[in-house]
């Protein structure tokens, strides 16, 4: 054991300094390139299915009232199918619903968006 602990914790702390700078240095040169090459630009596309409310039936079944492309479904979900319920036709219910479903819990990925 020629190596004292002391040489080995410096080689070490430049080894890792070396490798972080060296990621910083890849991941500046990825987003140049993407953003002249125009492959970073993020386009944001409004979302046609937005799910209104989810009441839960029993164990893995649920109701929920979904809105696709302005128009209100009402599905029944189990894990193995999707069953189309009906479409719900009063204006007045349905911006009820609406007005309800954004005054609720938010979903966490939402955040994200």
């Amino acid at each position: 054991m020629t190596d004292s602990y002391t040489y080995l914790l410096i080689k070490a702390i430049i080894t890792l300094t070396f490798v972080m700078g060296l990621l910083g240095v890849s991941l500046y040169a990825l987003k140049y390139y993407l953003k002249r090459s125009g492959k970073g630009k993020s386009v944001r596309v409004a979302n046609p299915v937005r799910v209104l409310n989810t009441f839960f039936l029993g164990q893995k079944k649920n109701l929920t009232i979904v809105e696709v492309a302005g128009e209100v479904f009402v599905l029944g979900v189990t894990p193995t199918s999707v069953s189309f319920l009906t479409k719900l036709e009063k204006n007045e219910s349905v911006e009820e619903l609406k007005r309800a479903a954004g005054s609720g819990p938010r979903n966490i990925l939402s955040l994200f968006n």
